[in-house]
């Protein structure tokens, strides 16, 4: 009997690790400031949504939506993103940056000097 306890508490003690693991870092509701070469700074809301190994992204920046899909490799969250009417095309990555997220972005025929955004968690 003592055996069975000890082996049921070794399992679920190894199910907890992999469900705190398993966790998707990256998602959450974020303020973001960022710098657009050429036009200047700008400020509005990051959300990162899990879906699976996948991530929905979505923002909202001075009364426009950008939308994007991402993958994680390693500590960087990459994505692909556009507007609704799909009028542009641009990448950005976003790496951990203690509790924040550090991005560098560029768009599809746009300035040769990246973008660049930090994202800070809205509590």
């Amino acid at each position: 009997m003592r055996r069975i306890v000890l082996v049921l508490l070794s399992l679920s003690f190894l199910f907890a690790a992999f469900s705190v693991q398993a966790q998707p870092r990256f998602s959450g509701t974020y303020a973001v400031t960022g710098t657009n070469p050429g036009v200047g700074a700008y400020k509005g809301t990051l959300t990162i949504t899990p879906r699976g190994d996948v991530y929905d992204v979505r923002w909202s920046i001075a009364n426009l939506k950008y939308y994007g899909v991402g993958v994680v490799v390693g500590d960087t969250l990459s994505v692909a993103y556009s507007d609704r009417d799909h009028t542009f095309f641009g990448v950005v990555a976003y790496e951990h940056s203690g509790g924040s997220l550090d991005g560098r972005w560029a768009v599809a025929g746009g300035s040769s000097t990246p973008g660049t955004e930090i994202a800070v968690p809205r509590r």
